[in-house]
């Protein structure tokens, strides 16, 4: 068998449905015991069309091996992190899951016992290898993690009810409602659902919240029911994103220095962690609530890997992944909420209020375009622009600010031919008139 090494990728394996096989699934649960040395590996799965099939293969890849498998079958991406980093007997983890993908996807996701993923393409290098032989094969067990990792959030928060709080949760047809339902319903929350049922083929939209395009509906429902504030969630549950009374959306970046304000407070001058395409009231923010910041390139392996080796109490990512020191350096949308929709209780704010302060510049979030030359895009950029900046930052693409005029940010595609831009200014003018001449610049790189 010839295997599409196009599938295993940096963070993980994900590919279209016929591409991500059980043949590859049985060997990749194999190779993690390879990799890891696992007496057992924690398995769970998301609700698309080949999930359970795939979570069986790599199953019987795991116990192929001697190693036994802890099964917690249907979950989110939050209580999988949970079952992986907190349980003692716990060596590995594999989840079955394309995130936010479309629904002619499918993936795997690794982890050693702390949860830190493994890489794709370390996994392709242990299949390339070929197999071990093992006479005994393990045993599978079933187990139900929610229970437990709803307390733990609970325990972690502080936080025990909002009776009197009217939200909009929309699910996208995720995987989110499995635990954010119980945990709404124990807060005592009034909640509007919106598509909470999982089903593979996404049928009312793309299960990503980091897309404008997709919170139409939950935009309009905030306003129409008078809602506090809305949640969306996406298609594995691990990315939270809230929307205020008004109907407005509010970034990644913007949550964490919510975020940031609670954590710093009951550890004062911790460290949290940023990306280069974070905006400048949330970094500011940050910064103003006492903390030592770090810089880390956008991507959950790459955040979580920094967690772990710097102890930083928080990250967060403009896609609106939440890591905390508390729950290992990992995502938990669970235990996110809690804390924000804590400190917007106590602040005795609405919630455009509580996020005013985030809102002083105008940002484009991120724009994508398809180019044939990504390095030669970059070049002629950096060579337009790097030599008038203030201020450059390399960590990950080209960061180049101009004052505190506005700002810019490319980075390339580790997948595809795209570069993608970011344009953050103190007012609309300048920042169309500079996207607008970087999008020209990038027109004629081709001419």
């Amino acid at each position: 068998m010839i295997l599409p090494k196009k599938i295993f990728r940096a963070y993980d394996i994900r590919g279209l449905l016929h591409e991500v096989t059980p043949t590859i699934a049985r060997q990749v649960g194999a190779a993690v015991v390879k990799k890891t040395g696992a007496k057992q590996v924690v398995v769970g799965r998301d609700m698309r069309q080949t999930s359970a099939e795939l979570a069986r293969a790599a199953i019987d890849g795991i116990i192929s091996t001697g190693a036994d498998v802890r099964d917690i079958g249907l979950c989110t991406t939050s209580m999988f992190n949970f079952a992986v980093s907190s349980y003692a007997d716990a060596d590995a983890g594999v989840m079955i899951t394309a995130s936010h993908n479309p629904a002619q996807y499918n993936g795997i996701k690794m982890a050693i016992g702390s949860g830190e993923p493994i890489a794709g393409q370390e996994i392709l290098e242990i299949i390339e290898s070929g197999p071990d032989v093992i006479t005994v094969p393990g045993r599978v067990y079933e187990f139900n993690v929610l229970s437990d990792y709803l307390q733990s959030c609970f325990d972690l928060s502080g936080v025990s009810g909002l009776r009197g709080t009217k939200i909009v949760a929309d699910y996208g047809n995720g995987m989110a409602s499995i635990s954010l339902r119980p945990l709404l319903q124990r807060l005592g929350v009034e909640v509007f659902e919106l598509y909470p049922e999982p089903d593979a083929n996404f049928p009312n939209h793309e299960a990503n919240p980091a897309k404008e395009e997709t919170l139409t509906h939950i935009k309009k429902k905030v306003v129409e029911i008078g809602a506090d504030f809305g949640i969306a969630t996406d298609g594995d549950g691990d990315r939270l994103a809230f929307i205020d009374e008004k109907g407005q959306s509010i970034r990644g970046d913007q949550t964490l220095a919510i975020l940031a304000k609670s954590v710093l407070r009951q550890k004062p001058g911790a460290k949290v962690i940023v990306s280069p395409n974070h905006g400048w009231a949330a970094t500011d923010m940050i910064r103003e609530c006492g903390a030592e910041l770090l810089s880390s390139r956008v991507g959950r392996t790459f955040i979580i890997k920094l967690m772990k080796e710097s102890q930083a109490a928080l990250s967060g990512e403009v896609s609106s992944h939440f890591y905390f020191e508390q729950t290992h350096g990992l995502e938990s949308i669970d235990f996110a909420f809690l804390l924000v929709a804590g400190i917007w209780k106590e602040s005795g704010k609405t919630f455009s209020e509580l996020t005013a302060p985030l809102r002083v510049y105008i940002n484009s979030g991120e724009i994508n375009c398809e180019v044939k030359d990504k390095d030669k895009v970059l070049s002629t950029i950096e060579k337009t622009y790097a030599h008038l900046a203030t201020s450059i930052d390399r960590t990950d693409g080209l960061r180049c600010e101009f004052g505190r005029d506005w700002w810019f940010i490319v980075r390339p595609s580790n997948t595809e031919p795209v570069v993608r831009f970011t344009f953050e200014a103190v007012d609309m003018e300048t920042l169309e008139k500079h996207r607008d001449e970087i999008m020209k610049l990038i027109t004629k790189t081709y001419e």
